[in-house]
């Protein structure tokens, strides 16, 4: 069967941007016939609650289409070790795409990657995953009782293992997160209400620590609910996107210095 890869941003639990892509889009790329993987880059939001009926509504919204869909963790939403934790029976650990995903056994086709960095092969390329962000709105979220983690970021240790991993693998096709590193921060986005030397930036300053010392030639993540080519280091560019265009990974990783996101979009 012929395979679609694809890359899309933060849909917060909503199903809409998918079955935007899909109406618009199933005949031209063959998406009913076609194996379809979607990689999420962030706050999916099928475990904003971990036990809350808006995360079933999310799985069973998203199960509707043909993709099977890849999400790595952002800062809204439980790690799925916890969520196994409570429904050990529910849950399977699965190998694939050369290292170690999670599925509910009800919902086989959403697939979770690990809770810290992690090296994945998708569609051919070598991949770094590296999980997590602060949330900005930390004390509104705790005074409402809305969701919030503690352990949206990575740990020291589990940052460590992201170091050893590029030392071992110190080339990269692809590198996926849902922030961002720190020289790249949009600020043009940042919300001028909001005091940024109140912001936790550990994870930010984590990945430009990563980004500088591993040799990689693209870089995806979410977090800023915007889309943004970089400009280019060399042979190296980066992606940031939201909900609204879905990227065509090979695209991507193939595009010219000429090439705008028009030219990547699937």
């Amino acid at each position: 069967m012929r395979t679609n890869w694809f890359l899309l941003g933060d849909i917060h639990g909503q199903a809409a941007p998918i079955e935007y892509f899909y109406k618009f889009n199933n005949e031209r790329l063959n998406l009913d016939t076609f194996q379809n993987n979607l990689i999420l880059l962030g706050d999916v939001g099928c475990n904003f609650s971990i036990i809350g009926k808006g995360d079933e509504y999310c799985n069973h919204s998203l199960s509707r289409f043909p993709f099977t869909y890849i999400c790595l963790r952002g800062n809204h939403e439980a790690r799925v070790t916890d969520v196994v934790k409570l429904f050990p029976d529910k849950w399977e650990q699965r190998e694939k795409y050369g290292g170690i995903i999670y599925v509910e056994k009800e919902y086989p086709r959403i697939e979770y990657l690990e809770d810290i960095p992690a090296v994945y092969e998708f569609s051919g390329y070598k991949t770094l995953s590296i999980p997590g962000a602060y949330s900005i709105d930390k004390q509104l979220r705790i005074q409402n009782n809305w969701g919030w983690f503690e352990n949206e970021q990575l740990s020291d240790s589990e940052m460590e293992i992201g170091r050893n991993l590029i030392e071992k693998y110190p080339i990269m096709d692809l590198v996926i997160s849902h922030t961002c590193p720190i020289t790249f921060e949009p600020r043009d986005l940042f919300l001028k209400s909001l005091d940024q030397s109140k912001v936790d930036k550990r994870m930010e300053i984590y990945l430009g620590e990563i980004e500088a010392k591993l040799d990689y030639k693209r870089w995806a993540w979410g977090h800023f609910h915007a889309d943004r080519l970089y400009p280019w280091d060399g042979d190296k560019e980066k992606l940031m996107l939201f909900d609204e265009n879905v990227v065509d990974l090979n695209k991507f990783m193939t595009m010219k210095r000429t090439d705008s996101l028009v030219d990547i979009k699937a």
